[in-house]
């Protein structure tokens, strides 16, 4: 592991959490799920988000892994005449599909939980305080995250970057 390669993941990891609890925040305003109630924060809101989190990380720890062994690769290469703009690729591409992945896992657990067990509003249930809608809710958004993780890891596999290994005779 080189130095300038755990730099940057560490920053890719602290900036990706910061976008991420930006786009939760703004999950939320949208579905009207709202944080606290009489000032007392809701445990509803807690399992939701708690869960979306865990889902990220889950993706995102594929992706941190990903995203090193590619500094490493264009840090050491030499055909890449410009490295921070090919980092800089890598690390938008990697850090792009784990949004799409959680965010895409999010819809489909939502949409698939509303055909088995009603249309349910999240404003409700969370106004409601009913937490075993989102404790099974996350716990199937987690079941779906951890078995696509596999499927997740060689997608980003397809745009690591080519070494290129000269053959002599």
């Amino acid at each position: 592991m080189d130095e300038q390669s755990l730099f940057f993941t560490s920053i890719v990891a602290i900036s990706a959490t910061g976008l991420m609890l930006l786009a939760l925040q703004f999950l939320a305003k949208k579905q009207n799920i709202q944080l606290q109630n009489e000032n007392k924060i809701n445990l509803s809101f807690s399992i939701w988000a708690s869960s979306i989190m865990v889902a990220f990380f889950i993706f995102l720890k594929i992706a941190l892994g990903q995203i090193e062994n590619s500094i490493e690769i264009i840090i050491y290469s030499k055909t890449i005449d410009n490295t921070f703009w090919a980092v800089m690729q890598k690390i938008i591409i990697f850090l792009g599909f784990t949004f799409i992945f959680t965010f895409l896992s999010y819809f489909v657990i939502d949409n698939l939980l509303n055909f088995l067990i009603g249309k349910r509003s999240s404003k409700i249930e969370n106004d409601n305080e009913n937490i075993g809608y989102f404790f099974l809710k996350g716990i199937v958004l987690l079941f779906l995250v951890y078995s696509v993780s596999t499927l997740f890891e060689h997608f980003l596999g397809w745009f690591m970057p080519v070494v290129e290994t000269p053959f002599y005779h």
